[in-house]
Order: structure tokens, then C-alpha cells, then sequence
């Protein structure tokens, strides 16, 4: 029975646009009235020519080996075998209990759509031999998760109508927050007088928005800019932008959060920490929320962020609108001045507010110093610049120099030291100081190195141990420590780990589920997103990508990746947040195809 075959006996699954394979959450459904679970889970997106492809087969409870560990890539619209390969295993996976075996068929290029099978295993549901959900091979195989990805972003814009069609839906709120911000408790004012600060991105599930993270957001989707140029400026998005000037798509949707981060900025240099109500909203669309909104206090990390941000978007946007990036340019210089002026962290006071605290600890706040003084030097080569981002980085007064700082291989808005270092360290400036650059590049290569052992060794490719708040958005955010990695040591096992954990994000997984809304095989339907629970709309927007799995205690990591559950009613595993797709968008961007694969 032909694949196309085998989808329609289970409901009727759909392609749309172009590459991905999306089923929507009414299709796709067996007897039972759920969803198929492959036994063979694979990355149900797809696989970039070239680079590595695995697939994990979960073998049924009680069972402990295949007696026949043959398995077969098939084309999906024909049935034909086109490439066996024999899958290593038994082994035991430690998170989640299940007894796996790895089908490996990286040396198979060619372009097309495909599943693998079992051919030792019959799937008990179908009686027919076990195996994964359908995947496309492609140079760009990631170029449709992308561009949705980038789409989430949008739906998450501020201050505006927005609206979304797509795959039959259309998503759509009205002009919000048209009010933002009173400046009640943001010294030296403390007066109910409104400051305009609209635009931004709602920061999760809620419609606060935060310096802090949302800076942090932005200082990735930058930086994947300057890495990935001509992937992202190709990108078509139905923004309202398109078409009206000659900045890229992925710059104007950038641009909106920028916009409103310089909003928050005050005369002397300093910014407010968030603009949020004093409380959460209800489960409401964004224009039906009436609440006050207001500016905190000011906080050296939010500063700082800005600061980092702002010089990355100096440089950047000078090609396509001079006078803004001016703006940013010199906006940067103020509040690095700031900074300099007052040394000492200046921690917010939030007591008033209900909402996200995004509040990070010392070690944060001097990561942020660095990654502000790293963007501006970066843009300005100022070498009073440089020669505070080298402090922060070298402690040259030791008897033997070294290293203050080490590369991290768990990080997010809390600490952006990576950042800092990663601008540094692939600088085309020939100033730097070559000890550090060589010191911080062993770092780099080392805690990379540590990512590919990890996800080579893991049942389902994850290279991220452990699972926490957001645990999905830092196995995406490896890829910026795996491309690090490859500028410092080119090898290509960093960009085959890049694949793994996309792999993973998109179905890859114990749950045989994308991770990412309206992307992939039976992606989430229910995210801690009120637009997607306040709308009479059965999808969710699209374009998200949930927190995931999320240990809440200290039993151990037994089961553990067991934990999510997709229901809006449990943040702490299935919200979304813009700090999670940025990373999200950066790994999308990420693996080319292997040198001289088939394009």
C-alpha cells in the first residue's frame, strides 16, 4: 500500500506550501480518534541534502530486540525501496525508559519525499510494517519551518491589526495597546503621563513586553543575519512591509520590535525594564485588553541589552535606511555611556508588578556589560571599546593570563555572555588580542565538541542534557554554539549536530510530535498562547515553537523528557515565547548541504 494510500485509510493528510508536510489537527486521525504515533520517529519536515539522517525506532513495551534490524527508505509516493541500511541497538534511553534502535541513512542524498520502515516490526495499529511519518529530503528542507517560523513573529506584533492566512486559516486581532506606556513608576517622572511606546512583539503568551528578552530575541535573529544573509533575505513574508521599500522582509520584522525598544530608552540613557499592566490579562484577544499599562523602573542588564542590540542594528540596517541606523547608532553610544557612568548593577524594582519578572543575577548583568561593549566595538572600532570588552574577557594581570570567562553551553535572556564572546571571537577586526581570540576559541570548540558527543549519544539527537522552563528553545539555541564552533574549526560534525536538533524539534522525539505550531507531524494544537485560546479558530498560530518537556522535580531525569503535555492550561510546558523562536529561526537557517552533495 502506497503511502498516499496508507494517509487516506487514516484521514486524508495534505501538503501546502511547497516543501513542508503539514496535517492539520481534523485530518490524520485513526479509529480511535487520535493520532497516529510512528514507531519510527524521524524528522517529519525533513533533512537537508548532505547531512546527516537518523530516525529512532521505539520498540513496543516488553520488547527487548528485533530478531531483523533491516530498515528501508522508501519513496512516499510510490512504495519503491530506494536505500536499506541495518539500524544499530538495542540501547536503552535513559530519559525516557524506551528501548530504541537508530537507522542511519545519511549516505542517501537523494532529493525527494520518503519514509523509512521497520522491516522487523509491525506496527500494531495498522498491521503494516512499522514506520515514520513522511519527510522530504532538500537542500532547503528547512526553508518552509523558516519562513513560519518568521510568520510567528509576526502574529506576535503590538500595536496593530495584524493578520495571517494560511492553510485555510486565517488568524487575525485587532490595533492593541494603542495606549503604552504611562510613566507612573519609571523615575525621574512618577506621574500618570503616557510616553508612547507602541510596536514590539507580545514576549510570550501574555502581552507584556520585556527589554530584556525582547532584546535578547533580536540580538539572535541579528545575529543570524550576519551568518546567514543570503538565506534570510530571500525570505517572502506576509508582512505589510513586503514590497514597499528595499529593506529584506526579516529586517522589517525585526525593525518592529526595534522600534519599540528604543521607546523605552530615557534621556540620560537608561532603560525601563518592561512595559507591561500591573497583572496578567485574561485568556482575551490583545485589543480586548483595557488595562493600563506601564513602564518599571530602569535596570543596568535592560541597558545593556539595548545597547547590544542597538550597535548590532547600527551596522546592519546602514545599507537600507541610513537615518535609522543612525539612530540606533548613536542611541548605543548613550546608553553605553550609561553604563559606564554607574557601574554597579541597578536591579528594577518590580514589587508593584504581577507580570514577568525577567529578572537575571549578577553574573547576567556583567554578561550583558560584555555582550554591549562586544556589539559596539563591533560596529564602531572604538579601541577605548575594545579595551573593555578585553577586560571583561582576559585577566591579563595573573600571572598567567587567561580567561575570565568560559563559553556556556546552556544559555538564554538570564546571561547573554555567549553573545558578547561569539561577536568577538569571529570578528573580521584585526585588533584583537590574538591570546584571547585563541583562548576563546579552544573554549568554543570544546563546549561544542561536548554538544556533538552528547547528541551522537542521545536516542533521539537532543545535545542539551536536561529539561527545564524552555527546555526546547535551548536545544535550538545550540546552533549558535555549533556554528561558532565550525567558523573557529570548520568540521562538519557541528553542522550535522545543527540538523540533530532541529531533528528533534520536528518530530524526532519520544512523542513522535513537531514541536512547532502548524509545522511538521502533529504539531501542538494547544499552546499557552492566549491569541490561539481567545480566537474561535480550532489551529493555533502557527509558527510557534512550545516550551517543551520541563522536569518539576528532583527525581532524576528517569522519564523526564515524559513530562510535556500539550494543554494550554500548563505554561511550563507549552507556552511560546520569542526568545524560543528566535533561536528557533537561527538553527532553521543553519545547515547547508554537505560540499558536493546534490543540490
Amino acid at each position: 500500500m502506497s503511502l498516499a494510500s496508507r494517509l487516506a485509510c487514516l484521514g486524508g493528510a495534505v501538503c501546502v506550501s511547497g516543501c513542508s508536510l503539514f496535517f492539520p489537527s481534523s485530518d490524520m486521525t485513526t479509529a480511535g480518534g487520535g493520532w497516529e504515533v510512528h514507531p519510527l520517529r524521524a524528522d517529519s519536515v525533513g533533512y537537508v541534502t548532505g547531512r546527516v539522517k537518523l530516525a529512532t525506532l521505539v520498540l513496543p513495551t516488553g520488547m527487548a530486540m528485533l530478531a531483523d534490524p533491516t530498515a528501508e527508505v522508501h519513496d512516499a509516493a510510490t512504495d519503491v525501496l530506494v536505500w536499506p541500511c541495518t539500524m544499530t541497538g538495542p540501547k536503552t534511553d535513559p530519559d525516557t525508559g524506551a528501548v530504541v534502535y537508530e537507522a542511519d541513512f545519511t549516505a542517501f542524498t537523494e532529493p525527494g519525499r520518503y519514509y523509512v520502515q521497520a522491516r522487523g516490526l509491525v506496527d500494531p495499529m495498522t498491521q503494516l510494517p512499522a514506520q515514520s511519518a513522511p519527510f522530504q529530503i532538500a537542500p532547503d528542507a528547512f526553508r518552509d519551518t523558516l519562513t513560519r517560523a518568521m510568520i510567528g513573529m509576526y502574529g506576535q506584533r503590538c500595536g496593530t491589526a495584524v493578520s495571517i492566512a494560511l492553510d485555510g486559516d486565517t488568524w487575525s486581532h485587532g490595533a492593541c495597546h494603542a495606549h503604552d506606556a504611562s510613566q507612573k513608576y519609571l523615575p525621574p517622572v512618577m506621574a500618570d503621563v503616557v510616553k508612547p511606546s507602541e510596536k514590539g512583539w507580545h514576549d510570550a503568551g501574555d502581552y507584556g513586553k520585556y527589554v530584556t528578552n525582547g532584546a535578547f530575541a533580536v540580538g539572535m535573529l541579528l545575529d543570524a543575519w550576519q551568518h546567514f544573509q543570503p538565506t534570510l533575505a530571500a525570505l517572502a513574508l506576509p508582512i505589510p512591509e513586503h514590497g514597499t521599500n528595499t529593506t529584506p522582509d526579516f529586517l522589517s520584522e525585526v525593525r518592529w520590535e526595534l522600534e519599540w525598544l528604543l521607546t523605552t530608552q530615557r534621556a540620560d540613557g537608561a532603560v525601563s525594564h518592561k512595559v507591561t499592566a500591573l497583572q496578567f490579562e485574561g485568556f482575551i484577544l490583545p485589543e480586548a485588553d483595557g488595562q493600563p499599562r506601564y513602564y518599571t523602573d530602569i535596570g543596568t542588564s535592560a541597558t545593556a541589552d539595548f545597547v547590544a542590540v542597538m550597535a548590532q542594528a547600527a551596522r546592519i540596517y546602514a545599507p537600507y535606511d541610513a537615518t535609522f541606523a543612525d539612530t540606533c547608532k548613536q542611541q548605543a553610544m548613550l546608553g553605553y555611556q550609561f553604563l559606564q557612568q554607574n557601574p554597579t548593577r541597578i536591579f528594577p524594582d518590580e514589587s508593584m508588578f504581577g507580570t514577568g519578572g525577567y529578572q537575571d543575577n549578577a553574573k547576567g548583568e556583567a554578561g550583558a556589560r560584555l555582550w554591549a561593549a562586544a556589539e559596539l566595538w563591533e560596529t564602531t572600532g572604538d579601541p577605548a571599546v575594545l579595551a573593555d570588552v578585553e577586560n571583561r574577557l582576559w585577566n591579563a594581570t595573573a600571572a598567567t593570563p587567561a580567561l575570565r570567562l568560559q563559553v556556556e553551553n546552556n544559555f538564554d535572556w538570564g546571561d547573554p555572555t555567549n553573545l558578547g564572546m561569539f561577536t568577538y571571537l569571529v570578528s573580521q577586526r584585526t585588533d584583537r588580542n590574538p591570546d584571547i581570540v585563541s583562548a576563546l576559541g579552544a573554549s568554543a570548540v570544546a563546549i561544542a565538541d561536548g554538544l556533538v558527543t552528547v547528541a551522537q549519544a542521545a536516542a533521539f539527537g537532543r545535545a542539551i542534557n536536561g529539561y527545564f522552563w524552555g527546555s526546547n528553545g535551548t536545544v535550538a539555541r545550540a546552533a549558535m554554539n555549533l556554528w561558532v564552533a565550525n567558523v573557529v574549526s570548520p568540521d562538519p560534525k557541528y553542522l550535522d549536530a545543527i540538523e540533530l536538533q532541529l531533528d528533534h524539534l520536528l518530530g524526532r522525539n519520544i512523542y513522535d510530535r513537531s514541536q512547532v505550531t502548524m509545522v511538521g507531524y502533529h504539531p501542538p494544537v494547544r499552546p499557552h498562547h492566549r491569541p490561539s485560546i481567545a480566537d474561535q479558530i480550532s489551529d493555533p498560530w502557527p509558527g510557534l515553537l512550545v516550551g517543551g518537556a520541563n522536569q518539576q522535580d528532583a527525581s532524576g531525569s528517569t522519564t523526564a523528557a515524559m513530562t510535556w503535555v500539550d494543554s494550554s492550561d500548563h505554561a511550563e510546558l507549552n507556552e511560546i515565547a520569542i526568545n524560543w523562536n528566535g533561536a528557533l529561526i537561527t538553527a532553521a537557517a543553519a545547515p547547508p548541504p554537505r560540499a558536493g552533495a546534490t543540490p
